[in-house]
């Protein structure tokens, strides 16, 4: 749950998620800095949106619209007439992979980091004992005797 609070017209203060932020409606911008960036709302820009009574389509980068989808492609392509285009062929690299486990190659999303911080230990079921004092419910390490 995310708390909006109205600096003025245009900014906000959001108090939630991973850190609290000022978000600029007027020239998006938010502290974190992810909507400067993607120019794409996300929850920090949705709550301060919806508290400003906005709908969230307005506050996506018009660069995103079909409009500039259709301009890019509204003139003629022409092919190149009367130059000479070489033509060559490009192979790819010989990569030689290393020893042991390939790492993960895709970046997680905060909710899969902030599930990992909080995760309990594997072997719940498990019954830990101390071995010298043979009591459950720790180990050797947090022994006090």
């Amino acid at each position: 749950m995310m708390m909006v609070q109205p600096i003025d017209g245009w900014r906000f203060f959001v108090k939630g998620g991973k850190m609290d932020c000022v978000v600029d409606l007027e020239h998006g911008k938010c502290d974190c800095g992810v909507y400067a960036v993607e120019k794409i709302p996300f929850s920090h820009v949705i709550a301060a949106g919806t508290s400003a009574g906005l709908h969230i389509s307005t506050l996506v980068c018009p660069v995103y619209s079909k409009y500039f989808l259709f301009a890019g492609y509204s003139e003629n392509i022409y092919p190149c007439v009367g130059q000479q285009v070489e033509e060559l062929t490009c192979f790819p690299l010989d990569v030689k992979r290393g020893p042991g486990r390939q790492k993960k190659s895709r970046c997680q999303s905060w909710l899969e980091l902030s599930r990992m911080r909080g995760r309990k230990p594997r072997k719940q079921h498990m019954v830990y004992r101390c071995s010298k004092c043979k009591e459950t419910g720790y180990t050797k390490q947090q022994c006090k005797k």
